[in-house]
């Protein structure tokens, strides 16, 4: 994804930039104040700063700044509404050991022209390496032989230092960012109830609070992080007061204060059987499930302020035809126009427009990450997590 590193271009009188930056063969032209600069540059992709960062001294530094590099990413993740997000994935196939990339935005602009996958060798043997989770445009891979974790950011080609941890089985695990701390951390949940937190940058393995023994199931194993909050979440059953109560609640865990909650779910009307377990997602940046009626009428509920129980509201009505899957339905992403992106009980992509109702499967070449099976037909053994470009470093 990186574009060509060219030299800097010095001695030019390119706006925001100072006069030792300035060539005096060149004419002089207006310059920008720096706000209005700074303001501008946030705007523009990662790809396009990457660029720019050739034009003089000055815009290198301030590009290559952390600080830079996460406003812009706050920015853009908050205009675009995922437009110009990725969902990056790897195979547990285990015949080739490949990250692929596809991208969102031709998938919603172009459903019918034909959207190519982009993926990466990571160079070592087939079924040692796996994603754990995607956070600030970071990629959490773990080396399953050498029991290694590490960060990298497929934008820039930078990434950590491996360091090792104990354990490579996790019944459960959630990667995100501890925005109070500034760490970034992947927890895990080894065997039962153990929980185990990996911090990186301090390249550190603690043991946290003892995993919630009323949790009689949880709904995926993956935990759901949301940005701003710091929280990780997964959809769990959990024992009620009644004997043999069960009900579905949010189990969320706190990665600043390193302590486990929960969050309600909204009251719901019947409409029939429940015939599989509510999936857990993260759709512009908020909380979101879906739950089934007969396997054939799926809701999809975004809860708008995170833990306010009334900001749960039903966004959308997905029906599919009677299927013998009891797979849940999965959304993945959401445009400004309110189409999702989808992952239907029988494991196919589809784009489903909510005013109308009418499913779209997207046309995609995913020949590049040397699967069997196209991701058009079947996304079977495919894990996915939501990716955003950035200009963010890896802790080292």
């Amino acid at each position: 994804m990186s574009p060509p590193r060219d030299r800097v271009v010095e001695g030019c009188n390119l706006v925001g930039s100072t006069a030792k930056d300035r060539n005096p063969l060149c004419p002089t032209l207006p310059v920008l104040p720096d706000d209005i600069l700074v303001e501008i540059l946030l705007m523009l992709p990662v790809r396009a700063l990457l660029q720019f960062k050739c034009v003089c001294k000055s815009w290198r530094t301030l590009i290559s700044s952390p600080q830079f590099a996460m406003d812009n990413f706050r920015q853009r993740s908050s205009a675009d509404r995922d437009l110009t997000s990725r969902l990056v994935y790897y195979n547990r196939l285990y015949y080739h050991c490949r990250v692929g990339f596809l991208p969102l935005q031709p998938l919603f602009n172009s459903p019918s022209a034909t959207t190519k996958v982009v993926s990466f060798d990571m160079g070592c043997r087939v079924g040692a390496l796996v994603v754990r989770g995607s956070c600030n445009g970071l990629v959490c891979l773990h080396h399953l032989r050498s029991c290694c974790l590490r960060l990298w950011n497929p934008c820039t080609g930078s990434a950590s230092q491996w360091f090792r941890i104990e354990f490579n089985c996790f019944t459960y695990y959630g990667f995100g960012y501890d925005h109070v701390h500034d760490k970034y951390k992947l927890v895990t949940v080894e065997g039962q109830y153990l929980t185990v937190i990996c911090t990186f940058g301090a390249n550190s393995s603690t043991i946290g609070p003892k995993f919630p023994s009323p949790a009689v199931g949880l709904s995926g194993s993956i935990g759901k992080f949301v940005s701003g909050t710091g929280t990780l979440n997964w959809m769990a059953k959990l024992t009620g007061s009644a004997a043999n109560e069960r009900k579905w609640v949010i189990l969320s865990f706190d990665l600043a204060n390193e302590t486990f909650g929960q969050v309600p779910l909204p009251r719901l009307s019947g409409g029939g059987d429940n015939t599989c377990d509510p999936e857990l997602q993260v759709l512009r940046n908020c909380l979101c499930f879906t739950i089934d009626h007969n396997n054939t009428v799926f809701d999809v509920w975004m809860m708008k302020d995170y833990g306010v129980t009334e900001s749960w509201m039903m966004i959308s009505r997905v029906k599919l035809w009677r299927h013998k899957y009891n797979n849940p339905l999965t959304p993945f992403s959401i445009s400004e126009h309110d189409v999702l992106l989808l992952m239907l009980p029988d494991r196919r992509l589809v784009l489903h427009k909510s005013d109308s109702g009418l499913l779209y499967f997207p046309l995609i070449d995913s020949s590049s990450d040397a699967h069997h099976f196209p991701i058009c037909s079947k996304t079977n053994f495919r894990i996915f997590f939501l990716y955003h470009d950035s200009l963010v470093l890896p802790p080292q």
